[in-house]
């Protein structure tokens, strides 16, 4: 947490800065970019990668300071209600690191197992789109 009024969210996907949905995160500040947390991504052919915690594997994305107050606006798009079952997500708190630096922020991490599709092995969402871009049909 950063302080009372603002918490940190790490976002891996279609919410980092030129992806499909950045534009949900540019009234929040940018505190790091190239950071990681321990994690697997997944495709589910959605346009929008699917997070598990994983500790052998790190998956790398971006740092922003939300007010506390949007939160709930964060929730709401990436389908997650605090006292809800059938949520898309969940939000976990994490730690996410980059060279001697550590910060605890939300991720909103698959709480649908179907979704869990096809494993991604590159460590970003960004590297896998644009290996994907390259590919010949």
């Amino acid at each position: 947490m950063k302080d009372n009024d603002t918490v940190l969210v790490f976002v891996y996907g279609s919410l980092l800065k030129n992806e499909l949905n950045h534009s949900m995160m540019t009234n929040y500040t940018c505190v790091a970019e190239d950071v990681w947390i321990y994690g697997r991504l997944y495709d589910a052919s959605l346009e929008y990668p699917f997070l598990i915690i994983d500790n052998h594997k790190k998956v790398y994305g971006e740092l922003y300071e939300v007010p506390v107050e949007e939160v709930s606006l964060l929730d709401a798009f990436e389908d997650y209600e605090p006292e809800g079952k059938d949520n898309l997500y969940v939000r976990k708190e994490v730690t996410v690191y980059r060279d001697n630096e550590t910060w605890q922020a939300f991720v909103y991490v698959c709480n649908q197992e179907e979704m869990l599709q096809q494993e991604i092995t590159e460590e970003s969402w960004r590297a896998y789109r644009n290996k994907q871009s390259k590919k010949c049909f």
